[in-house]
């Protein structure tokens, strides 16, 4: 493994470590670094920043028979190294054991961890016997250091989740998310606009997703950003603002798709769609995780590395 910091100079803490992105071929299948997918966009915190899109109240999770179809899908055509299950919180998906004991079934040798910000695992009376029986990790996403409200909800559960990983032997990490959150959008809900910076590559370059190829309506996604972008434009009467048409019309790659297509999503590389988002570092310190953002509020950061914030587009 090959930590990145892609010019960031920050606590190399606050990196998430990533294999290289690599594409082979292993029989008939594509041996790919990393895929993710979400299982869930609802999540219950509503961190300013996300690529996901999470903090806008996105709704609903994918039951269990629909995300297997995408799996499945994909099981003759990938070999990913490492997989994981995240979202929005995963935990709000009442089907997340199903998920993780499917996984192991079709991909047993990747990596597999569910990512989570630890708050509802508790709903899931099985999950660390079944995590240690599949050899699936857990990783927990620390979310704020300075919003009392989530530390005073978060702090008990994730100490519960140490111990209970402990007393299994699963693998468990917690990852500092506090800080590194990279805006990839001008303005905020109704007036999010994309960058227009017009370099791509650098934009790829400072990018934090780059490793986040995500199965999403099973297809192959470049990333977080682009796959649930329409979800964030919905949400906000944005889908035919003329400034994110050309984004709206990536679709993401099908299984039905040729090698070719299928290693350019996982090549090291940018691609038009990267210009959407900004070709500087845009690095927030979130101060409240808790409260959905309404217009009038104090801005629920502070601006780390990047441009001052927009209130209009």
């Amino acid at each position: 493994m090959t930590t990145r910091t892609h010019g960031f100079k920050g606590p190399i803490s606050s990196l998430r470590v990533w294999a290289e992105p690599t594409v082979g071929v292993d029989g008939m299948t594509l041996s790919v670094s990393n895929l993710e997918m979400d299982i869930a966009q609802a999540c219950n915190l509503h961190c300013f920043g996300c690529c996901h899109y999470s903090n806008y109240g996105l709704k609903g999770v994918i039951p269990f028979d629909q995300g297997r179809e995408w799996i499945a899908a994909w099981v003759g055509r990938l070999n990913p190294r490492a997989f994981s299950l995240l979202g929005g919180e995963p935990a709000l998906n009442p089907d997340l054991i199903r998920y993780i004991a499917f996984a192991a079934e079709v991909w047993p040798e990747a990596q597999r961890t569910v990512v989570s910000n630890g708050m509802y695992l508790h709903r899931h009376e099985n999950l660390f016997p079944v995590l240690k029986a599949t050899g699936t990790r857990l990783e927990v996403s620390i979310h704020s250091h300075d919003d009392p409200v989530y530390t005073a909800r978060s702090g008990g559960p994730i100490a519960t989740l140490k111990e209970q990983a402990a007393a299994h032997g699963v693998v468990m990490t917690t990852r500092d998310a506090k800080t590194l959150f990279h805006v990839t959008y001008r303005g905020y809900g109704p007036t999010m606009r994309p960058f227009e910076d017009e370099d791509p590559r650098r934009s790829w370059e400072v990018c934090q997703n780059k490793r986040c190829i995500t199965l999403w309506q099973g297809r192959l996604w470049k990333c977080p950003p682009i796959a649930f972008l329409r979800l964030v434009l919905e949400r906000h009467d944005l889908t035919g603002c003329a400034a994110w048409q050309p984004y709206l019309e990536y679709q993401g790659v099908p299984p039905t798709a040729g090698d070719a297509a299928i290693s350019r999503v996982f090549a090291q590389t940018e691609e038009d769609i990267c210009g959407m988002c900004p070709a500087r570092f845009n690095l927030i310190k979130k101060t409240n995780v808790t409260d959905p953002f309404k217009f009038g509020d104090p801005l629920p950061f502070e601006v780390i590395r990047g441009p001052a914030p927009e209130k209009t587009a």
